[in-house]
């Protein structure tokens, strides 16, 4: 644990959350169904920036806050209890909610079970990347939390693993704080970071994470001093180790020439300019002459001003050899090319009132073991799904699970495609998945066939044949209510994302036209899906429509 890491993100009580969570479930408590159990999923219907994949992000934010900040304070409810709504019978504003329903929130404590990709895991369109089960009214209560956390850390996450391939590995800064959209710049730095950013300007992330900082000078050092020269004299005087110098700020090349004879004058090492308008690609080049012809070997050649993923794929391809260090802002700090992830968090099941955790664990135990079918347990649990004339739109009914299948190649393992599966059938992984040894994390094999069915094409498929060699994404971090794995920190989470972009082909990390990752569903999963999906469409009634 690095000393002094907080996660300030993590801070807030819980009424972080949408107004509606509270008003469906005041309903649900006086209809007794607040405690019926029921099955969430949280997942990204398209990846970001026309990408192939999503760096997942946020994940120990949640952990955090669910494990030491969830809870309705006294002042909570004292603005729960103020909060009124207009009664039009008598033409006067009456309680929202009421002292019973009000009760019951001051006495709750967390019951949720949830699984998830671990932070800085990739995931694929439509994967399940949270799966939250336990009382149907917590299962609302910690949707905007986790939405809120999966889309922006995402997103931010996404963007910079992108930047950093169309930077061709080269050292990104996130230096986007004084243009960030949040109080304190936190979560775009944070999200950046996880995703590949190597080095934030922003203080108050290193005070907090410790991500490394980095920074060079602001015009207004230059033009506070009388002449350009006698501000590079000083700055070199004063910061004899940091040898970045902006020449800009009249005009950029005479600015370079002026910096030279500064260190020249001064005796410290120039290690490069940053170049913040005009051609950048032409100054840096320049700079680089003009550095080695007077025997200075440039290796923080900087260039920053608006730059995205498009911009900094053209630098690298004309002049990237002279180019050390991208330094993004805005386009970063507000993902500009796409500032919203599409995440949603759909139910999936909903299970007979009055089933205890205990009763249904040992459900699920006898289906995955295969003692018990799951045509034989439709009077306890009731799948859900949702219809839309727009396929992408539709969910899969019921509890999900997902298999993601690996390949070797020159002793490498990359990703090989995903099928997401019905929670209840066998386990189709080997035990070894379960290993509590981390090293052993893609040991497991696949102990049976899965016919695995394109989600935008049912009649292309393919077998993944028993030995294949998987690995299931979704790890349980809280096990009703209690924290069962350990929350990380953003540089166990950034190193995650490093690995997993390392095993992803080349070819899905391209900048334009990525191979895709194909995503299927398990051809019993499809069926019932289609089965029901008519069935529903028929008769409006899902407990017809789960008989199927």
């Amino acid at each position: 644990m690095i000393e002094d890491y907080q996660e300030p993100l993590a801070s807030p009580s819980a009424m972080w959350a949408d107004l509606y969570a509270l008003t469906m479930a005041q309903a649900l408590f006086f209809d007794n169904k607040h405690n019926q159990h029921a099955t969430f999923h949280a997942f990204i219907r398209e990846a970001p920036f026309n990408a192939s994949y999503i760096v997942t992000a946020g994940q120990n934010i949640l952990c955090e806050w669910l494990n030491n900040n969830w809870r309705f304070t006294e002042r909570d409810l004292r603005r729960l209890a103020a909060k009124t709504v207009l009664n039009g019978d008598i033409n006067k504003q009456i309680p929202l909610f009421k002292p019973e329903f009000l009760n019951m929130l001051k006495n709750a404590k967390l019951e949720l079970t949830l699984d998830m990709m671990p932070e800085g895991e990739l995931a694929f369109a439509s994967e399940p990347i949270y799966k939250v089960s336990g009382p149907l009214w917590q299962c609302l209560a910690v949707e905007a939390a986790i939405l809120n956390t999966m889309n922006s850390q995402s997103n931010f996450a996404t963007y910079a693993s992108i930047l950093k391939t169309a930077a061709c590995g080269k050292t990104i800064a996130e230096f986007g704080v004084r243009r960030a959209q949040c109080i304190g710049g936190l979560e775009s730095t944070r999200g950046s970071y996880v995703g590949g950013a190597d080095a934030s300007s922003n203080l108050w992330a290193e005070s907090n994470y410790g991500i490394p900082t980095l920074g060079t000078m602001a015009h207004a050092y230059i033009m506070v001093h009388e002449t350009e020269m006698e501000a590079y004299l000083n700055w070199a005087k004063y910061n004899p180790h940091l040898g970045v110098f902006l020449p800009d700020t009249y005009e950029p090349i005479e600015g370079m020439k002026k910096v030279i004879e500064a260190c020249k004058k001064t005796g410290i090492k120039l290690h490069g300019f940053r170049q913040d308008s005009g051609d950048l690609g032409f100054l840096a080049a320049k700079g680089h002459e003009l550095a080695a012809k007077a025997g200075y070997d440039l290796t923080k050649n900087t260039v920053s001003n608006d730059l995205d993923s498009s911009i900094i794929a053209a630098l690298e391809t004309d002049n990237g050899e002279h180019i050390n260090i991208y330094a993004i802002g805005t386009k970063l700090a507000t993902c500009a090319e796409q500032p919203a992830l599409g995440g949603v968090y759909k139910v999936g099941n909903i299970y007979e009132n009055g089933m205890s955790f205990k009763e249904i664990d040992a459900l699920k135990q006898a289906v995955r073991s295969g003692a018990t079918q799951p045509a034989d347990i439709r009077d306890k649990v009731r799948d859900i799904m949702k219809l839309s004339s727009h396929v992408g739109k539709m969910t899969y009914p019921g509890e999900l699970d997902l298999i993601r299948y690996l390949k070797e190649r020159d002793g490498k393992l990359l990703f090989n495609g995903s099928t997401i599966c019905s929670e209840w059938s066998a386990d189709p992984l080997s035990k070894s998945d379960n290993s509590d040894n981390k090293d052993d994390e893609f040991s497991s094999h696949l102990t049976k066939d899965i016919m695995s069915v394109r989600r935008n094409n049912h009649i292309l498929s393919k077998t993944f044949p028993a030995g294949t060699k998987a690995y299931r994404p979704l790890k349980t971090a809280f096990k009703q209510g209690k924290l069962v794995c350990e929350i990380e920190t953003v540089h166990e989470a950034r190193n995650r994302a490093l690995g997993r972009l390392e095993m992803l082909d080349p070819a899905h990390k391209r900048l334009l036209n990525p191979h895709e990752h194909i995503v299927g569903v398990e051809e019993s999963l499809l069926q019932r899906q289609e089965a029901m999906g008519r069935r529903l469409r028929q008769t409006g009634n899902t407990t017809e429509a789960n008989r199927v």
